[in-house]
């Protein structure tokens, strides 16, 4: 893997490691060469590209409200996922989830979304574009963060504050095997924090284990060895969707993420 081109000027945040592939989201459009739109119709939303910009050196997913509806819709989410399959090493964004502005003067901000980092395999199409989250080819699937706004099964997990972080296992029959941690386990509740600022979350993937991060500290670590486990390589995955264990009660919104950074070990 080609040592990228910044890596001069970026210090990595672990020992022993280097960057090896990054977008700092500096220029005016998306580079395509790097990466793909998600626009598959799911839960409920519908993921359009249009709505993916980048400004002010980040880059913006911007979730709206649709009426009328599009496609039985009533939402349009947004995300982008790396061309590029990556596996051992160390992940990182920088980013900031939701505006914190009430539209619909319900006295609730940035209702009905669903915000992830995370990483699995992905299927992308001649149109570069990702429209489905259930390929085949998937095994491993790593979630940085998945924050629902409102949980209607699981009050614990209310804002975007509280998220879970875990490794899901597939099996070849496309079923989910289980998550490691384990439910109820694999949810960070965080006093005193606000997602609605910026942040920095990472995870580091080795043969054994895989430890998730915020702004640098340790969170959660996944027993996840891969002479138990398929470790298969992985697309990169920046999204957010109206999902159906949010309450259906969206109001525009929007994420923003300064820049996505992938590290490896050092070979001396």
């Amino acid at each position: 893997m080609a040592l990228a081109c910044s890596a001069k000027k970026i210090k990595s945040p672990l020992p022993e490691y280097q960057l090896a592939w990054n977008d700092e989201f500096n220029g005016s459009n998306l580079d395509t060469s790097k990466w793909a739109y998600r626009t598959d119709n799911k839960h409920r939303s519908i993921q359009r590209k249009e709505n993916v910009s980048l400004s002010n050196g980040a880059l913006v997913l911007d979730l709206k409200v649709l009426k009328p509806a599009v496609q039985g819709k009533n939402a349009s989410g947004a995300g982008i996922v790396s061309k590029r399959r990556f596996k051992y090493g160390y992940y990182e964004v920088r980013a900031k989830l939701g505006d914190g502005i009430d539209d619909d003067k319900d006295k609730k901000t940035d209702e009905g979304w669903h915000h992830s980092f995370w990483a699995m395999a992905a299927v992308i199409d001649e149109k570069n574009e990702v429209n489905t989250t259930y390929p085949g080819i998937r095994r491993t699937e790593i979630d940085c963060f998945e924050n629902p706004t409102e949980h209607i099964h699981d009050p614990e997990q209310d804002g975007l504050n509280n998220f879970t972080q875990h490794v899901i296992i597939w099996n070849e029959n496309g079923k989910e095997w289980g998550r490691l941690p384990k439910p109820p386990t694999d949810l960070l509740k965080n006093k005193n924090f606000n997602a609605g600022k910026w942040h920095i979350y990472g995870f580091e993937w080795t043969e054994k284990e895989i430890r998730f991060f915020v702004d640098g500290k340790v969170t959660k670590i996944a027993d996840y060895p891969a002479d138990k486990f398929v470790h298969d390589e992985l697309n990169v995955w920046l999204t957010a969707i109206a999902a159906n264990w949010n309450r259906p009660d969206q109001e525009k919104s929007l994420a923003q993420y300064d820049y996505f950074r992938f590290y490896i070990k050092n070979k001396f």
